[in-house]
């Protein structure tokens, strides 16, 4: 099946399946309104053929929101906390525009209560659809069905790391048919002899997209791509660096004539930082709450195990260089660092942790108690990670731009800790610091809220293994 058509059915069958997935969680929040006993009925009962009738006025809102946010964009592929983010975004705003309906404008008389039960059986229902509907594409392309041909051309390392991703995402429903690879030093002979047989390549294998992975500097090469393949009907797609991904975050002004272009800082201060502190606040007394029970049993099972206290604080460096007291549950016997000094975690090897605190450093339920620290405001729930002020005063002197972590909040969790694994050399430090920038040029709620549902996933799924 062609792209062109393949899209359109994808498209097709999102909007249908959306739809009654949304009829059905409203008529279930009608049943338990009227038909049960859950809530005394006061007012009088509503028909349902009424109820669906402006029900059907609030599922349309829904399609539009998420149709002119990009929610049906079969171009794109959504990560699951993005798809719940969309979820959670169309059915507030869907279901504020009819409570304001109920409010302002008589004839739009309807259940409040139905609404409640509406928003969380909207999220049930359709996150449970999604969910099927994903398992039923990547079923299909794991059989070989409706994949899209693609040949890649790129540079190592951004041409590996693209392979990778492709070859374990099968959701992506993409078929590489072949890989042209522009290798350092090997002169241009053999390359350009490659990239002058692209359009017979397209044309035997019936090659659909053209993904370029080449870092920012091979200009040259993207442009000799082009011009290839400039009169063949393709899906171009380019695998940008994250320089690049930072430079696209620019503002243009106009100094009397002279344009200049400024590099967006991130939006971590002003409107939207307070409301990030509410949302720290709130949901982090959220997690204390639901975690509560490990609270009890940790620090019964880390005093069978080992002598010394139960939390351990360490130093930190926070906003603006300040210096704080992180807190954990500890992991290691007690003056582990007495021989060794400040050193960086060696992982399954390290010596220094204890049985029951190898088991909390794997499922980071040692990471628990830091929530306290976001209460105080020393943290959020997303940043980048604090580090130790001995490494911090090392790592500015060898790292370039490494003191811009601290114009943010440290977090929990972020960008860097989901991407690359903890730092174990300076090189480790350099990856993750463009990470950290990255999150500090995108910064937003709708990437917090994907980055705690990552978090979240990524948990459940390492207690599996």
């Amino acid at each position: 099946m062609k792209s062109g058509a393949k899209d359109t059915t994808f498209f097709l069958f999102a909007i249908i399946l959306d739809l009654l997935a949304l009829w059905a969680a409203f008529s279930l929040s009608y049943w338990l309104r009227f038909s049960t006993i859950l809530i005394p009925i006061s007012r009088g009962t509503i028909s349902y053929s009424h109820y669906i009738l402006f029900s059907l006025q609030i599922i349309v809102i829904w399609v539009l929101v998420g149709y002119f946010a990009g929610a049906y964009d079969t171009k794109k592929i959504y990560p699951l906390p993005e798809q719940f983010y969309d979820i959670f975004r169309n059915t507030l705003i869907s279901l504020v525009i009819a409570l304001a309906m109920t409010f302002f404008y008589r004839p739009f008389a309807y259940s409040r209560v139905g609404l409640i039960f509406a928003f969380f059986l909207i999220h049930i229902f359709v996150a449970s659809e999604k969910l099927l509907f994903r398992a039923l594409k990547i079923y299909l392309f794991k059989k070989g069905k409706l994949l899209s041909r693609i040949l890649v051309v790129g540079e190592n390392p951004l041409l590996q790391k693209t392979l990778d991703v492709i070859n374990k995402d099968k959701e992506l429903g993409l078929e590489i048919v072949e890989v042209i690879e522009n290798i350092k030093g090997d002169g241009k002979g053999s390359f350009n002899s490659e990239m002058k047989k692209i359009p017979e390549k397209v044309k035997n294998y019936n090659i659909e997209s053209v993904i370029m992975a080449f870092p920012f500097e091979r200009y040259k090469e993207i442009k000799e791509v082009l011009l290839q393949c400039r009169d063949l009907h393709l899906n171009f797609l380019f695998v940008p660096d994250l320089f690049e991904i930072m430079m696209s975050k620019v503002n243009a002004l106009d100094l009397n004539g002279m344009p200049l272009f400024v590099l967006r800082q991130a939006p971590l201060d002003g409107w939207y930082g307070f409301v990030k502190r509410i949302i720290d606040v709130v949901f982090s007394s959220l997690f204390l709450i639901v975690t509560s029970p490990v609270f009890i049993i940790t620090p019964i099972a880390i005093k069978i195990n080992s002598k010394g206290p139960i939390f351990y604080l360490q130093k930190r460096v926070g906003k603006d260089e300040k210096i704080f007291n992180i807190v954990k549950f500890r992991s290691m016997f007690q003056n582990a660092e007495e021989k060794t000094g400040p050193v960086w975690a060696e992982g399954k090897s390290d010596s220094r942790v204890t049985r029951i605190g190898r088991f909390l450093r794997v499922t980071h339920l040692d990471e628990i108690p830091q929530l306290l620290n976001v209460l105080r405001n020393d943290m959020s729930l997303v940043g980048p990670r604090p580090e130790r002020p001995i490494f911090v005063k090392k790592l500015k002197d060898q790292v370039d731009g490494y003191i811009l972590r601290h114009a943010v909040k440290p977090g929990l969790t972020g960008v860097a800790q989901l991407e690359h694994r903890p730092d174990s050399s300076i090189e480790d430090v350099k990856i993750k610091l463009k990470y950290d920038r990255y999150y500090m040029e995108n910064a937003s709620f709708k990437l917090d809220f994907i980055l705690i549902a990552r978090t979240i996933f990524t948990l459940i799924k390492r207690r599996k293994h």
